[in-house]
């Protein structure tokens, strides 16, 4: 990752810590993990669901979307069904089908404009980790498998 991205991702983690914090998650980067990867612990309003591991990583920040994958723990393999949300666009063990994932933008070309397009203003960490709380939420914290 290019230092011009790590100041700007290091500038907007604070707000996406904060909201983690406050649903009861947490936000984790590992001295072992590369520039540009993070770990959202991300609990679902429904306390008696266990909560869901995103790992999530940035390549150019914030000009791309990132990686979004699941894990059953913070460093773990994201191959395990358990590990996924059963939310819609959420295609269990290989990517997020979504405007907002590096794995959606490269799936569907068309979503480079209009609508679908990628928006790099604001804080778009933010925005990604508020997009996927609430399709945790929409799907009543299910579970793929």
């Amino acid at each position: 990752m290019d230092l011009e991205s790590l100041l700007r991702l290091q500038r907007d983690e604070p707000p996406v810590e904060e909201f983690l914090a406050s649903t009861g998650g947490a936000l984790v980067h590992r001295d072992t993990d590369p520039s540009g990867l993070y770990w959202a612990v991300l609990q679902p309003t429904d306390q008696a669901r266990r909560p869901f591991i995103a790992k999530i990583g940035w390549s150019i920040y914030p000009h791309r979307p990132p990686s979004l994958l699941f894990a059953t723990e913070v460093g773990g393999p994201t191959a395990d069904l358990r590990a996924w949300p059963s939310a819609g666009g959420y295609r269990a063990p290989n990517d997020v089908c979504k405007p907002f994932t590096a794995e959606g933008q490269a799936l569907h070309p068309e979503w480079a404009t209009g609508p679908s397009a990628w928006r790099s203003t604001g804080n778009p960490f933010l925005y990604v980790i508020e997009t996927v709380h609430g399709d945790i939420d929409r799907s009543c914290g299910r579970r793929a498998a």
